[in-house]
């Protein structure tokens, strides 16, 4: 049976190309729309893709629900997830919950009606219990869910691996009195805050690299802030006050700011205080947000490959629609995985330093 990158290849497009024009998007060249339509027709792509889904008893949509921009860089995400979705011939339905309670559940209401074939879904505010209550047996992947025992597919960004890596590399350019910068304790309002699983797997991360160095992470530098650029640029101007950076004998010369929000604050608040970056201490950060590689000094971070995190949650959704589809399903159910994003270091001036 033809695929849509069976007919992209015959039509020497790309898959992306064909689903627009399949589903009669009008900014393509005529001889672009014929050659699709051609290769479509002679595979019998059209006709096999309608067969597929209705036989199934699906519509070729699935639901994305993401929250606000201050953790994983959800848009990046759901931007991932739409390409990847539209190369496999499915629809999205985006929404963005802002980070609340209210827009999750709000989004659970909609996205999983029978419109939605399935859903990939980023909460922060709802329990799993309370998802499920929702979903039922809807085919589902929950993006960072670290649970111990998960109800749902997950797909998590490599939090530990990646502040492993992060803390390596400091220590790899001279550093050995390096600080972690945003790591928050849970807030005593709201327990299951956003950010406390990533701040628990990057926290851990650094102290299994510096313990590989046979060095520890003391309590005091563990330095909480807000995830935003204003608290990092003063939590820089206090670390600079304390005299705790620059100098002959600094107490701190390599910071992990535990998202590029935080480094690129960080950054300006030093140099505010006439600290060098990376001279006097280096710094990097994680996502790998565009906006790193033009700050000065350009900031290393740990950059995200959202284009695997989009194909791995794809790959476990579709697995899980088709299954539950297929008439010949198996009757027991697979137990839920969990994969982990890959990520890629970027070195860049922040670091760029030997002692």
């Amino acid at each position: 049976m033809a695929t849509l990158r069976d007919v992209a290849e015959r039509a020497g497009v790309s898959p992306s190309t064909v689903s627009y024009v399949l589903r009669g998007d009008p900014r393509f060249q005529p001889d672009t729309v014929a050659r699709v339509q051609r290769a479509a027709e002679e595979l019998g792509y059209a006709a096999n893709l309608s067969a597929r889904i209705l036989k199934a008893g699906r519509n070729g949509v699935i639901g994305v629900a993401v929250y606000g921009l201050a953790i994983c860089q959800p848009m990046q995400l759901a931007a991932a997830l739409t390409r990847e979705a539209t190369e496999r011939g499915l629809n999205t339905i985006v929404q963005q919950t802002v980070n609340s309670r209210e827009g999750e559940l709000r989004s659970l209401e909609q996205v999983t009606s029978q419109f939605c074939d399935g859903l990939i879904f980023s909460p922060s505010s709802v329990s799993p219990a309370e998802i499920k209550a929702f979903v039922g047996s809807k085919p589902m992947v929950w993006c960072e869910d670290f649970a111990a025992e998960p109800l749902f597919d997950a797909v998590v960004t490599p939090s530990f691996e990646g502040a492993q890596a992060a803390v390596r590399h400091l220590l790899s350019v001279g550093c050995h009195r390096i600080a972690v910068l945003g790591a928050n304790p849970p807030r005593p309002d709201h327990a299951d805050s956003s950010n406390t699983a990533f701040c628990n797997q990057r926290l851990a991360g650094c102290t299994m690299a510096l313990a590989e160095a046979g060095l520890s992470l003391p309590s005091d530098s563990v330095i909480p802030c807000p995830w935003d650029y204003e608290d990092s640029r003063l939590a820089a101007h206090r670390l600079a006050d304390a005299g705790l950076v620059g100098g002959d004998n600094p107490a701190i010369d390599g910071l992990f700011c535990m998202n590029d929000t935080v480094a690129m604050g960080a950054s300006r608040g030093f140099a505010d205080c006439g600290i060098r970056v990376p001279d006097d201490v280096a710094l990097i950060g994680f996502d790998g947000i565009a906006e790193t590689a033009y700050t000065v000094p350009s900031i290393s971070t740990i950059a995200i490959d959202y284009g695997d995190y989009a194909r791995k949650a794809l790959d476990l959704l579709v697995a899980r629609i088709e299954s539950a589809t297929s008439k010949g399903a198996a009757t027991l159910v697979a137990p839920p995985q969990r994969l982990v994003a890959n990520f890629t270091l970027a070195q860049r001036e922040s670091t760029h330093l030997v002692r």
